[in-house]
């Protein structure tokens, strides 16, 4: 049992409290490993998960293979790879569009596959530096985060494309490469992060501006989740490695949590209310919300060196772990399950 758990509930029973909802002493982990699916000659990093939820495929952006991993998620099976991405870091999958969507970092665009079969069916420029994708099912736009740096600017952009079209519509200019995009309430707003300038800000889908930012309390803002019943936005930082949690409507500061090092991937589990943060300190940090104001850490759950990124899939009741190959160990994806 996790060092936190344990200190709670002996808080618990030394002042004689009555524990709250949902939780008992001695329950077992919140993420019980049910599966782990071998990647066959994948190496190097490992950025975003998209997933097929109706056709149960895994769609993986093998960075540093420069490959775009395929897997079977009916069979816990590796499919096939998807080569000539130079340098792949995002992917989304819109299942009505029957579209898949990686962008490529070193590439410079958007690559957009055919989701029935994975084939190319074309490519969206934009300028160096494709990360971090979203989409909104309303407007159906998928928002790609670039430039900066990368790109040899001193500004960033999130690049509006007509996921149905496939063409580039638009910009919406940031201080610096956006680190990740989030929708907030589809076809009205977008959450964005740009780790280096410590910012976060809050975007009107409908005309494409910026309409509030404010800063984080410390660290670089590198990934978004929501609780949308709730109004609360969760944001993960880097240096130091925290989980700082603000009223999404007024950007109200609620609490800060320590988190995990290296963190790539945090998502919201509405179904048993926790937090789930992944991170290249080799685990996941496991949190329960037991109100909108009040987290506990609950749990580390082991997964790998270096395993930053992740997925949680609601409608799978899945959560996905991607773990970049080590000495003597093959990459691989960590399948688990919540616990009740």
């Amino acid at each position: 049992m996790n060092r936190s758990l344990i200190a709670y509930a002996l808080a618990i029973l030394s002042l004689g409290l009555e524990a709250p909802p949902g939780w008992a002493v001695g329950a077992p982990r919140p993420l019980q490993l049910i599966a782990t699916i071998a990647l066959p000659h994948v190496h190097g990093r490992i950025d975003h998960l998209s997933v097929d939820v109706l056709g149960q495929r895994l769609f993986i952006s093998a960075l540093g293979n420069h490959t775009v991993e395929v897997v079977d998620l009916r069979t816990d099976r590796w499919l096939r790879s998807l080569p000539g991405v130079k340098e792949p870091q995002g992917e989304y999958y819109a299942a009505r569009l029957n579209k898949l969507f990686t962008a490529d970092g070193l590439g410079g665009d958007v690559r957009v596959y055919r989701g029935s079969d994975v084939q190319l069916l074309g490519t969206v420029k934009l300028a160096l530096g494709p990360d971090a994708e979203a989409y909104d099912r309303v407007t159906r736009m998928l928002y790609v985060g670039y430039g900066g740096g990368a790109a040899g600017k001193r500004y960033g952009e999130v690049g509006l494309i007509n996921a149905v079209t496939d063409r580039h519509v638009g910009d919406i200019r940031t201080c610096a490469h956006p680190g990740t995009i989030l929708v907030g309430q589809p076809g009205r707003t977008l959450f964005i992060t740009v780790p280096k300038t410590h910012q976060i800000s809050q975007i009107d889908a409908r005309t494409g501006r910026i309409v509030s930012t404010w800063l984080s309390k410390a660290g670089s803002p590198v990934s978004l989740a929501l609780d949308r019943r709730d109004d609360r936005l969760f944001v993960g930082m880097r240096n130091p490695a925290t989980i700082e949690v603000f009223d999404s409507r007024t950007h109200r500061f609620i609490v800060s949590l320590p988190s995990v090092g290296l963190m790539d991937g945090l998502f919201y589990d509405a179904l048993h209310h926790r937090i789930y943060a992944s991170g290249g300190q080799g685990y996941v940090a496991v949190y329960r919300q037991w109100s909108a104001n009040r987290y506990t850490e609950i749990a580390t759950v082991p997964t790998g060196a270096n395993a930053r990124t992740s997925l949680w899939v609601r409608q799978l009741d899945r959560y996905y772990v991607a773990v970049p190959a080590s000495v003597g160990r093959g990459a691989r994806i960590l399948v688990f399950q919540p616990s009740p």
